[in-house]
């Protein structure tokens, strides 16, 4: 994945993101701003090793001296690694949206949730 085409998925993340965030909280700003900032990081780098996985694999033939046997890619180590932390991330973002107003009770959602 190019340079440019990184920039350009982080910026696309970072601008649909941040409009979620439009109206959260001032002390919570410079919290939220943090983590768009690494949800996006993330989002990026999990798309790129997704591309490496599917382009080579999961596991590699590695050879060490006599012996050559199959190991995970490292991208793969890496992918597993980082969805971790992404998760928690996306997790400590939900937690910080802000308000949203009351739903109109004539909503069709919600007479539906009813049931």
């Amino acid at each position: 994945m190019t340079k440019a085409k990184k920039k350009e998925l982080y910026d696309k993340q970072f601008e649909k993101i941040s409009k979620l965030f439009e109206n959260v909280e001032e002390n919570k700003r410079s919290l939220v701003e943090g983590l768009i900032e690494q949800f996006c990081f993330m989002y990026v780098q999990l798309k790129e090793l997704n591309e490496i996985i599917n382009k080579k694999g999961v596991v590699e033939k590695f050879k060490q001296g006599k012996q050559e046997f199959d190991r995970e890619r490292p991208a793969t180590k890496t992918y597993n690694t980082m969805i971790k932390n992404y998760n928690l991330i996306v997790r400590q973002l939900i937690e910080n949206l802000p308000n949203k107003k009351p739903l109109d009770p004539d909503d069709e959602f919600e007479e539906f949730n009813k049931i």
